[in-house]
């Protein structure tokens, strides 16, 4: 396990560190040998292998984070709650866009069980379900030409292969989202001694979720 860094700028190199970790998900090009469906459950399957890696690492800083010697500090407290919140937000991101992907896949090419699943909250389930495109008559006939080919109707070829590409765009999105976080709050970690006193602040709610409610930790 990795040691908790005792300063304050080791701190926000180690959330610079997971924001780097999250990003390789944004130019990850992982192939998953074997997948069936080729073209439609492959870069599902690649960005869900590709996420487990990420997902450990960030488990380990975590680890470090709750048994190191300055994890009761302000600025100890603020790295940990940083973790947490990105942690947390690529598992829920894996699975509402990438499970829920490949399961959504799975029952259109009839592999798999109807997913007991919701759309995307503030999402209406018409628009997450069926999305009406127009296509113009040279976009159609390579649509069937790739229909063909995968071995589906049409109407399927586009359904499953917008299923795909939402999905994929969407995760993207929000792993983005999270690298940004983690980046931000490392800029606030080396802000410098002036936000010690809004770091000790934050870092009471954190001392709850760790159990010690009356620990007392100086700043990092």
């Amino acid at each position: 396990m990795t040691a908790l860094p005792t300063t304050r700028d080791a701190l926000a190199d180690l959330l610079t560190d997971a924001a780097q970790q999250v990003g390789t998900l944004l130019t990850a090009q992982v192939p998953a040998p074997g997948a069936p469906a080729g073209p439609f459950l492959t870069p599902l399957l690649g960005s869900l292998r590709a996420t487990m890696p990420v997902l450990k690492a960030l488990s380990s800083q975590l680890d470090a984070c709750v048994d190191g010697p300055q994890s009761k500090s302000p600025a100890g407290l603020s790295t940990f709650a940083s973790l947490v919140s990105a942690t947390c937000q690529l598992l829920d991101a894996t699975g509402e866009f990438i499970i829920s992907a490949i399961e959504s896949l799975c029952v259109r090419l009839g592999t798999g069980s109807e997913p007991d699943r919701q759309p995307p909250a503030g999402e209406d389930a018409e628009d997450y379900i069926e999305v009406d495109v127009a296509f113009t008559e040279e976009e159609w006939e390579e649509i069937q030409r790739a229909a063909r080919r995968a071995g589906l109707e049409p109407d399927d070829f586009v359904a499953v292969a917008a299923i795909t590409e939402s999905a994929l765009l969407r995760f993207a999105a929000l792993c983005r989202e999270i690298r940004d976080g983690l980046l931000s709050d490392a800029a606030y970690l080396r802000s410098g001694t002036d936000t010690d006193a809004r770091l000790a602040i934050d870092s009471r709610r954190v001392r709850r979720l760790l159990g010690d409610q009356d620990g007392q930790g100086g700043a990092a």
